[in-house]
């Protein structure tokens, strides 16, 4: 007998080696700013549930420490959530962030990044639904490079020094052989 899965819900998400859709979001500070790699450079796209979570806040800190090893490596970093725009100045400000830090995240956005999504309780403030913690690294080129999602609180969170080693080895390696550049993992 042969395994039959019988769909419930739609399913979206964007695999690696596809071109990341053109998002824009308002940011801290006035303006927008758009989730896709510019400049040929590499982004990091940093998802947190929200100013409310611990495991977040602990998260963007230590991003907020490796940021200059980022930059070494050219990285452009921005942090994304469902946060209201005054919830996620104050976070700016308690955390004193350096990156540039979206709100405003809308469901039907989280839905095609392929983001779990969920509701809020009674034991935090936030009154609307939100995106559990992830990551996405664009290449220069605009294509998801790597991606992880998570569907729990501690989850999804990036390791800043793997992620650089990885990346790094993975720059070097095209040096080497540069149809290395077209190998993204998970793209089948």
């Amino acid at each position: 007998m042969s395994s039959r899965i019988v769909p419930t819900d739609r399913v979206i998400r964007i695999n690696p080696g596809s071109r990341f859709p053109d998002i824009r979001l308002s940011v801290v500070g006035g303006g927008e700013a758009s989730l896709a790699a510019s400049e040929g450079r590499p982004k990091l796209i940093v998802v947190y549930r929200g100013a409310f979570c611990p495991f977040c806040q602990g998260s963007l800190t230590e991003i907020n420490n490796k940021l200059g090893d980022l930059e070494a490596s050219n990285f452009d970093v921005i942090a994304v959530s469902a946060d209201k725009q005054d919830v996620a100045e104050k976070l700016v400000r308690d955390l004193n962030l350096r990156f540039p830090v979206a709100y405003g995240l809308e469901e039907d956005v989280m839905r095609v990044l392929g983001l779990y999504v969920s509701d809020p309780t009674n034991y935090i403030e936030q009154k609307h639904r939100f995106a559990e913690p992830g990551y996405f690294v664009l290449n220069p080129e605009n294509q998801l490079k790597y991606v992880a999602l998570s569907s729990h609180p501690m989850g999804g969170r990036v390791n800043v020094d793997a992620l650089l080693a990885g990346y790094n080895w993975s720059q070097g390696r095209i040096k080497e052989a540069p149809e290395f550049a077209s190998v993204f993992w998970g793209s089948a």
